[in-house]
């Protein structure tokens, strides 16, 4: 019986020191880890060798007590650099008040030379909070310099220009100066310009790009063909290369002259003459809508038949005859006429020295005035002269 009793005591003794216990936890605020968090909205990105990342990264702190902590960055990743800034000052501590948060940045830069993978970071607030985070690396990175066309392809005439906008991207950490040149054919010519500036070297700061324009410029009497303008930039510790391609699809050539070869002609003032004009193709594509025009003296007119040349093949000719009409105004003497062949790529103009001639009317009726003058003169000597 009395065994019975003590083990009965025995019990209601540890359940009230169970109970005295439990109540003592109650009674022990929540751990610093329960009231405080890191918080940024993505934590894994994906970017390229040469990219800064930055998390906006928020310090949240739920306590009934301001927390100071050092703020740092762990990682097993090399040769990466980041800094902790706010307020554009660098951090390395920071105090959140009760029941407040601070936000602060943390700027990672990927190295240019870097594999292509998952890599690993956590932003550690001392022994508050942790905040794993993770970048993917997209590509297989390079510590060397890159050339590239936005069009490396242009079609064309030999008489045209070919530009092409280009960008050269230094991958370097430091600040490179490049060589600009290209291997262009005997004939050929090729120009580099920034922002409209003609140049032969241009500076690219680490990790930057920079905008060049190259003029590639055929000679006209260049065949049709596919060609291939190596063009590189270069110095004593890198350098870039790529290829532009010019598809020449032929060349524009336009040849007028008189059937006779000769661009002297004689005309009575008031008259017209026929001249007989040989439009020619001295290109090697073919020419379409040649048109004829005439620059001439104050009222005089000029027409061709036909006006218009449908089309003319490469080394082909076509006739096409020319009215001069002068004004029966006009003086005797030479007068010029401009006559000029054209096409949508090609013109061609000739001069003509066109030689006024006096009217044969006019002529007689000089010889009639002169004769009628000798007569009144004769008619007066004969009446009076005696006198």
């Amino acid at each position: 019986m009395l065994a019975a009793c003590r083990n009965i005591w025995f019990k209601l003794g540890l359940a009230a020191l169970i109970a005295a216990g439990a109540a003592a936890m109650s009674a022990v605020p929540a751990r610093a880890a329960d009231t405080f968090e890191l918080y940024t909205t993505y934590v894994n990105l994906a970017a390229p060798p040469g990219e800064t990342i930055t998390y906006s990264v928020e310090a949240i702190n739920r306590g009934d007590t301001t927390q100071v902590f050092p703020i740092a960055l762990e990682t097993s990743a090399r040769n990466w650099e980041y800094k902790i800034t706010s307020g554009g000052r660098t951090v390395n501590e920071i105090a959140v008040k009760p029941d407040d948060s601070e936000t602060f940045n943390v700027q990672i830069e990927v190295p240019l030379e870097v594999n292509k993978g998952e890599y690993r970071f956590t932003v550690v607030a001392g022994n508050l909070a942790r905040l794993p985070l993770v970048i993917n690396v997209t590509e297989q990175g390079t510590y060397a310099s890159e050339w590239t066309a936005e069009q490396p392809n242009m079609e064309g005439y030999a008489d045209d220009t070919f530009t092409f906008s280009t960008e050269l991207h230094n991958r370097t950490a430091e600040e490179q100066t490049y060589a600009l040149a290209a291997a262009v054919q005997p004939g050929w010519d090729a120009r580099f310009s920034v922002s409209g500036d003609s140049v032969r070297s241009v500076t690219v700061e680490p990790n930057a790009k920079k905008t060049i324009s190259v003029q590639i410029i055929p000679p006209q009497s260049v065949e049709a063909g596919t060609y291939q303008i190596p063009i590189a930039a270069t110095n004593n510790s890198t350098q870039a290369e790529t290829t532009l391609e010019v598809v020449i699809t032929g060349t524009y050539g336009i040849d007028l002259t008189t059937a006779d070869e000769r661009l002297n002609a004689k005309v009575k003032a008031g008259g017209e003459r026929k001249i007989d004009l040989v439009v020619k193709n001295t290109g090697t594509a073919k020419l379409e809508d040649v048109s004829l025009s005439s620059n001439s003296p104050v009222d005089w007119e000029v027409s061709f038949e036909p006006s218009k040349i449908t089309s003319i093949e490469p080394g082909e000719t076509a006739t096409v005859q020319a009215t001069i009409k002068s004004t029966d105004k006009a003086l005797a003497g030479d007068y010029e006429v401009d006559i000029t062949a054209r096409s949508a790529q090609k013109s061609d103009t000739i001069a003509l020295r066109v030689a006024v001639q006096s009217s044969v009317l006019w002529g007689w009726i000089g010889i009639l005035i002169v004769i009628a003058v000798v007569g009144g003169v004769y008619y007066l000597y004969r009446k009076y002269g005696r006198r």
